[in-house]
């Protein structure tokens, strides 16, 4: 990546940040935060929203690799939970500046920006459901039972990262919590399934 597009990401990030959101942020105070000339915004992005477009892609690219080597570095399906959920809260805590103002955009106000972290977010959900399975890490359900379960699982992944940032002393408790979670949605997922299949059908 051109070191112009990488500093004008990084500042966009860190203005958001400070900022109310990252529409707030003005190409001239960009310009200023990366240490460029504000005609050099338009070398590398179409418009603001391509650049923060840019940002959620990045930002999920680093979030998809580290998250998958996590699964399959994994010593054992025990560690499982641990190794992921460990890494994440590390990845945030390293990335404060970008995970929040994306999560922000999360809850903001519909747009390209939001569709963007939702997509993320939906491939995050893709891989996750693809790597588990790969490691018979879940049940044999129907994907219908286990998606439901693992949107819970991610939601509550970046609650823990918004805890750690905040408070990263916390980091044990917060992965027997998440081992907690995991393991209570596989039994309850399992229990509803079963429960569904002996229902009785009606004439």
């Amino acid at each position: 990546m051109a070191q112009g597009k990488r500093l004008l990401m990084d500042a966009a990030v860190r203005l958001a940040r400070r900022l109310s959101g990252a529409h707030a942020v003005s190409l001239r105070e960009l310009a200023r935060e990366a240490g460029l000339n504000h005609n050099t915004f338009y070398r590398h992005f179409s418009s603001q929203e391509a650049l923060l477009e840019e940002i959620v892609t990045d930002f999920g690219t680093q979030l998809r690799e580290g998250l998958r080597q996590a699964r399959m570095e994994a010593s054992s399906l025990d560690e499982l939970t641990a190794s992921v959920v460990g890494w994440t809260l590390d990845f945030a805590l390293a990335h404060q500046d970008v995970f929040i103002v994306a999560m922000r955009e999360r809850y903001g106000p519909p747009g390209p920006i939001r569709d963007a972290v939702e997509g993320m977010l939906s491939q995050l959900q893709d891989d996750m459901l693809r790597e588990l399975q790969m490691r018979q890490a879940l049940p044999p359900l129907p994907e219908s039972t286990l998606r439901p379960m693992l949107a819970i699982l991610i939601d509550h992944t970046f609650k823990l990262c918004f805890e750690h940032i905040e408070a990263p002393q916390a980091r044990a408790q917060r992965l027997l919590m998440a081992k907690a979670l995991f393991d209570t949605l596989v039994l309850g997922s399992m229990a509803r399934q079963a429960v569904s299949s002996a229902r009785p059908i009606a004439i």
